[in-house]
């Protein structure tokens, strides 16, 4: 399965989508994003995947958006606003996915690109990653959710930094603030991610979704609420299938046999 502006490979449990315009630092127009959409829901709802792994061909994850299409358009502000509205559904649906979102970035990560980034429930960088806000540069300003993200992922302080200072970012500062998880080489790549797709296999692929609900809604709830949605969540996960076969594996210490 695959097209022009987006690459997709099936791998066991591990879907890939690769952003293919390499030429053009894999900047996304309408009809990129419009594919993009389709190709994430159709890959992340598959019962096989556990992970849905968003990655960038060349040597760029992804500059963020064509502004040289915007440029040429008919209206910059109508094509710019159809723009975030299509990305804004692609990312809508990263964040209720039913398999675990991975960003692998491989180089730089601007705009839309960084936003891109940060959609990931886990974020790797290979030591030639870069990340850059951008937005101001081009008289703009952010989008992709990052105004919400940033400062849950970094903090108020770094979030501000990164917005108004605008820096270059490299790998090792990038995990050191929190913008990724880990740092890693290139070709060790394939092993982390067979590693970590190990990991998940250990475990239910239905409360991947419900606990990444936990952690984004929790920043917006009290303590109090967030005890109220644990115990909601915790008696509708042991009313499943799943729930009772991982229970019982606990019990008789032998590995689950989940349904999915």
């Amino acid at each position: 399965m695959g097209s022009i502006k987006l690459q997709v490979q099936m791998g066991g449990t591990v879907a890939r989508v690769m952003l293919n315009r390499p030429e053009k630092s894999n900047t996304f127009d309408r009809e990129m994003l419009r594919e993009m959409g389709d190709v994430v829901r159709g890959v992340g709802d598959s019962e096989k995947v556990r992970i849905l792994l968003v990655e960038g061909a060349g040597g760029a994850f992804c500059a963020g958006a064509d502004l040289q299409a915007a440029a040429e358009s008919d209206s910059l502000s109508s094509y710019l606003g159809s723009l975030v509205k299509a990305f804004h559904s692609v990312l809508s649906y990263l964040a209720s996915c039913p398999a675990l979102v991975m960003t692998v970035v491989n180089g730089p990560a601007v705009g839309g690109g960084f936003s891109l980034a940060m959609a990931g429930d886990l974020r790797l960088g290979t030591p030639d990653a870069k990340f850059l806000v951008g937005y101001g540069r081009a008289g703009l300003s952010v989008d992709g959710g990052l105004s919400w993200r940033l400062p849950r992922l970094v903090g108020m302080a770094q979030a501000q930094r990164l917005l108004f200072e605008d820096p270059n970012v490299g790998a090792e500062e990038a995990r050191a603030i929190g913008l990724i998880h880990h740092v890693v080489p290139a070709a060790d790549l394939p092993r982390v991610i067979e590693e970590i797709a190990g990991r998940l296999r250990l475990q239910a692929r239905s409360v991947i979704p419900r606990n990444r609900d936990l952690l984004l809604g929790g920043q917006g709830r009290t303590l109090a609420a967030s005890f109220e949605a644990e115990a909601i969540l915790m008696k509708t996960s042991a009313g499943t299938e799943d729930g009772s076969e991982g229970i019982r594996a606990v019990v008789e210490k032998r590995a689950p046999r989940f349904s999915s």
